[in-house]
């Protein structure tokens, strides 16, 4: 078992600016591209906006060795160098009210919960919805009382017991009944303090996860099932999505079936010149395209204001149609009017061997105000 390592997702929820993303960095010693607010919009903003991911490792407690497999059994020792490690991934969630989809995206991942709560102000609307969401998501919690540092510091102490009891009696009528609580200052001073001034309780914070943690039961050789926990493009290799694998594995060159998005092998193309760039194709969506081929599909989903859309197509392809959609590396040349070509990787441009054209219908009402587009059955 030497070198082996044991990941735990830890959710890291809260009200808008209880200091979540300052404490995931005050415990993180590795930050994922996604950690910490990098997005340019979340900086501008002062918010987070998508989930951050960071993590840091320990030694794998001796209590939790039993729990591995029998083969990878380790005698308990002390810390040395390969010894099995305990890797804590911080999953850092909005605190916006509006945000509140992401934030269940992030608690379906999380094996334990970090509530944050400013201990200036107490429960607040999007603390006690986080709450709610780790009943459903989660079986344990530690509540974090941050900011400490911002309190009196004659009072500090009675004001962080105050707090305390109101946590517990809150937590009273919950599963999480018992929770532990402690209070932490993960940047003293605030977000304009130097960067010398230590975080304070980090320490005993880490020692009281390490006490609560248990090890996530995954079924390697269960369905394949993944969150998807990020989805962004690169341009001229098309769509990445980054996530958690819940159960199953999974190895380089097998096909995956991606529900929410239809996306199934030769089941689907992408559209282009059909729409102008500012079309909202969103309002097109699900309305029925016909292919020269002969194929009936349905518009899914836009790509951005590029004027891209996916097309479904329930019966697939026949395979005349996947030979004419066959893309061949050519020249960037100007793409002529409805063209469909098959989403593939490669250098270059790649273009249809053949252009099949697509034919859209419908009709909509000037005095719709909810300007639907109808189609005939």
């Amino acid at each position: 078992m030497a070198g082996r390592r044991v990941n735990v997702n830890v959710g890291v929820l809260g009200h808008i600016d209880s200091g979540k993303t300052t404490l995931a960095r005050a415990l993180s010693t590795t930050a994922s591209t996604a950690a910490f607010d990098k997005h340019p919009q979340s900086r501008e903003r002062g918010i987070t906006l998508d989930l951050g991911f960071s993590c840091f490792s320990v030694p794998l407690p001796a209590r939790l060795r039993s729990a591995l497999p029998a083969p990878h059994a380790a005698p308990e020792a002390g810390p040395e160098p390969g010894e099995p490690q305990l890797q804590v991934t911080l999953v850092d969630c909005p605190g916006h009210a509006s945000l509140i989809r992401t934030i269940i995206g992030g608690a379906q991942i999380i094996d334990l919960m970090m509530l944050v709560i400013d201990v200036t102000k107490g429960m607040q609307t999007q603390s006690a919805e986080c709450l709610v969401i780790g009943q459903i998501a989660c079986q344990k919690l530690v509540v974090v009382l941050n900011k400490v540092d911002l309190l009196a510091e004659g009072k500090r102490q009675a004001a962080i017991d105050k707090m305390t009891k109101k946590m517990q009696k809150t937590l009273e009528n919950t599963k999480f009944r018992g929770a532990p609580i402690i209070p932490v200052a993960a940047k003293p001073g605030g977000p304009e303090a130097p960067e010398t001034e230590a975080p304070q309780g980090i320490s005993e914070l880490i020692e009281l996860l390490m006490s609560q943690i248990t090890i996530p039961t995954r079924n390697p050789s269960g369905p394949f099932l993944m969150s998807v926990d990020h989805c962004f493009s690169i341009k001229g290799q098309g769509t990445v999505m980054t996530g958690t694998i819940l159960s199953g594995s999974i190895n380089l060159g097998d096909s995956v079936e991606i529900p929410a998005l239809k996306v199934i092998d030769d089941c689907n193309v992408i559209g282009r010149s059909l729409f102008k760039k500012e079309t909202n194709i969103q309002l097109f969506v699900g309305l029925k395209v016909l292919l020269s081929t002969g194929e009936l599909g349905v518009i899914d989903s836009a790509f951005g204001q590029s004027g891209k859309f996916k097309i479904h197509i329930p019966g697939g392809l026949s395979p005349e149609s996947k030979k004419s959609l066959m893309p061949t590396l050519k020249k960037r040349g100007r793409a002529g009017q409805g063209e469909a070509a098959k989403q593939e990787e490669g250098a270059g441009r790649p273009e249809p061997a053949q252009h099949v054209t697509l034919s859209l219908s419908f009709k909509r009402y000037i005095f719709d105000t909810h300007k639907r587009m109808v189609q005939s059955p």
